[in-house]
């Protein structure tokens, strides 16, 4: 008997959620999306100014035909532009996605940001771009990164308005965050997308490697201070002339580290700006180690003309 009041109480609150949906779908909704933008353009020519990844669209409607915009109908702004002797264009994006995208008479577009996209053509090119990696690491407690990220391939090529090719140093991967990271990285990457509406990436994915250690210390005994922008007519006498350094790294990359492997400098441009008889020296370190503390930690010097 119970069992039968609680059939009845399920089947009474699924027909119940049944007709408020209804209802609800029944009424009129305005919904906001974001709209990816490609512009296609045949070579020899390639779209030579930034035009915006996404537009800002509202769409309304009832409820019910609003349901096509999360199952079978996609909403995109994929436009062919076909070249007739003229290097600036004028879209009408609003009557654009009206009369391309299938919204059908149930559907409309309210809004649109931008409503216009000025579009201006180049001479298409194709180079060849290093990869710079967009990477955090964050590791987990005593462990820490050796060494940059590698990635592989380190360059691609990329085609695109030689004007834009012509501003570009480097092409990035897509930003990644690892955190609680205990052990070598081993991944795929994608490119950042940030001009991918005008550029074509020859490759989409790079790997990247990333060494991961045990975290240690260690210290370095009587490393020499140098002075490499001395000039020829001048001495400088240091005191001291060597220092101690404790040094944080990983446990295999400081087994491999000795005093000739880093570099402990007093610029000679520091000692003519102090005023106060007594400078600190830098270090050049290899990538993932870093100076915990060095001593003496100031440095005295006398300047001497030859």
């Amino acid at each position: 008997m119970i069992n039968i009041k609680y059939q009845i109480l399920i089947v009474s609150l699924i027909l119940s959620s049944l007709l408020w949906l209804s209802l609800n779908l029944d009424q009129t909704y305005e919904i906001q999306r974001s709209v990816p933008v490609k512009i296609n353009v045949e070579k020899p020519y390639a779209v030579s100014n930034i035009i915006p990844l996404n537009l800002e669209v509202k769409v309304k409607g009832k409820g019910w035909s609003l349901l096509r915009l999360f199952t079978s109908l996609k909403l995109e702004f994929n436009y062919d532009l076909n070249y007739t002797n003229n290097m600036r264009y004028v879209i009408d994006v609003k009557q654009f996605l009206n009369e391309n995208v299938g919204l059908g008479q149930n559907l409309s577009i309210t809004y649109v940001n931008p409503d216009t996209l000025y579009v201006q053509l180049g001479k298409y090119e194709e180079k060849y771009f290093k990869i710079l990696p967009n990477i955090n690491v964050l590791c987990s407690q005593g462990y820490q990164t050796v060494g940059v990220p590698v990635i592989e391939p380190d360059s691609i090529k990329v085609g695109g308005s030689a004007l834009i090719l012509s501003k570009l140093n480097n092409i990035f991967t897509s930003e990644i965050t690892y955190s609680g990271v205990n052990a070598n990285i081993n991944d795929i990457v994608r490119i950042s997308d940030s001009l991918s509406n005008i550029l074509r990436f020859f490759r989409e994915e790079v790997g990247v490697h990333i060494k991961v250690e045990l975290a240690a210390e260690k210290e370095l005994q009587k490393v020499e201070l140098k002075i490499p922008d001395l000039p020829q007519d001048y001495d400088v006498l240091l005191i001291p002339q060597n220092i101690n350094i404790e040094l944080k790294g990983g446990v295999k990359q400081l087994s491999e580290i000795d005093n000739n492997k880093i570099l402990a400098i007093i610029d000679y441009k520091t000692i003519l700006a102090d005023t106060t008889g007594a400078v600190v020296p830098r270090f050049v370190l290899p990538e993932g180690m870093k100076v915990i503390s060095y001593k003496p930690d100031k440095i005295q010097y006398v300047i001497k003309k030859k």
